[in-house]
């Protein structure tokens, strides 16, 4: 491998953006955010199935980063 501290930058965002996903459109931020202000988005953007969605992309996140994850190590593990 190359380039170990990008690659591990990018472990990190994964597993970031993975939480901030799965946590965010259940909590006040979403509630409260400006778009949720706007009449004809309330109903979509406090709905649960938009909301799920936006978990489940979440989750793809933290499965891709424990996916690269193990490969990061066995590459390391291997070096």
């Amino acid at each position: 491998m190359k380039r170990p501290l990008l690659y591990f930058l990018y472990l990190l965002y994964c597993v970031e953006a993975g939480i901030f996903l799965c946590l965010v459109p259940w909590s006040r931020f979403w509630i409260n955010s400006y778009f949720v202000q706007i009449p004809t988005l309330r109903s979509i953007l406090l709905s649960g199935y938009l909301r799920g969605g936006v978990t489940a992309i979440g989750l793809l996140h933290l499965v891709v980063a424990t996916k690269d994850f193990v490969a990061f190590c066995r590459v390391l593990k291997e070096s």
